[in-house]
């Protein structure tokens, strides 16, 4: 069952919070943003599916901007 869409408020918050730094994991976000995690995670899933950020693994899971950091094969 789906939980619906992410808040505006909090995919905003996320995106301002995201343009500050190079890459983030999605808790360090939460926090920073005073949101919860799953709200986090929500806004950031609907913000990918936006073309707006991107997932890097690089040993574990980060968010960033989309294009914003440059990995070896891009």
């Amino acid at each position: 069952m789906g939980r619906g869409p992410a808040n505006p408020e909090v995919k905003k918050k996320v995106l301002e919070y995201l343009a500050k730094v190079e890459k983030a994991k999605s808790r360090d976000v939460a926090v920073a943003i005073g949101e919860k995690k799953s709200d986090v995670d929500d806004a950031v899933k609907e913000l990918t599916a936006e073309d707006l950020v991107e997932y890097l693994y690089i040993t574990t899971t980060y968010i960033c901007l989309k294009g914003k950091v440059k990995t070896p094969n891009s």
